[in-house]
Parts: structure tokens; C-alpha cells; sequence
């Protein structure tokens, strides 16, 4: 061992970065530029992801509930309770990056270009 870090190798127990699709669950709050709400993402056993998310807009809250994949640093989510029950169904397609306990993130729009960003922090 001493060898190894003699020559500046990384020792095998070492744990290996985590995925970007595993960095992204847990419960987060929105930030700025976010509208203030609370979101929690989750992964279950089949390795589909669950969004639930509440945000409050001025005169009204919006909430509802999504189930997607996660490859790399994007998101495919299907829209399964909206508050907008038009919206049942719909694809929606979302680029991330976490840094730490930090999250940044954007819709894309049917040309596949970033919509506005959005941000929340991790809670504990």
C-alpha cells in the first residue's frame, strides 16, 4: 500500500463518484430564479424515478407528481397528477447538473433548447 501511494495511485476502496441520476434524488427546495416550493425525487426498485413537487405562484400553488428515466444528466419524465389536468401524459425532457448540494435545471423545448433555469438546494 505504501508503494501505491508512493506513486500517487488511488487505492481500490475508494468510492467511486456517484451518477448524476443518483446525485439528483433526495428532497430539494427551490431557489432563485426557481419560484419557491419543495420537490422529492426518488428511485424505485425497476430504477424509474418519481418526482413530486409543490411551487407557489402568486394567487395559487401548483403541484403534481412525474415518473421518468434518468440517463447521464437528463431526465425523461411522463406528467402523471398535474395540476393541469391538460397536461396528463405529456413527455417532459429535463437537463440537470448537482453540484453538491446543489441542483440546477432545465426543461427543453421541443427543439431540444434549455427553457429558463431552475435551481434548489438540498435539505437535509
Amino acid at each position: 500500500m505504501a508503494l501505491a501511494l508512493a506513486l500517487g495511485a488511488t487505492p481500490t476502496w475508494a468510492s467511486p463518484a456517484a451518477s448524476p441520476c443518483e446525485a439528483a434524488l433526495g428532497t430539494w427546495d427551490y431557489v432563485a430564479p426557481s419560484k419557491p416550493g419543495r420537490a422529492v425525487v426518488t428511485k424505485l426498485a425497476d430504477g424509474r424515478h418519481h418526482v413530486v413537487w409543490i411551487v407557489s405562484e402568486r394567487g395559487g400553488t401548483a403541484a403534481g407528481a412525474w415518473e421518468g428515466t434518468c440517463e447521464g444528466s437528463r431526465r425523461t419524465w411522463r406528467v402523471l397528477f398535474p395540476s393541469d389536468p391538460g397536461i396528463a401524459g405529456l413527455k417532459v425532457v429535463e437537463e440537470f447538473e448537482v453540484d453538491g448540494d446543489a441542483i440546477r435545471f432545465w426543461l427543453l423545448g421541443p427543439d431540444g433548447k434549455r427553457g429558463p433555469m431552475g435551481g434548489a438546494r438540498r435539505l437535509p
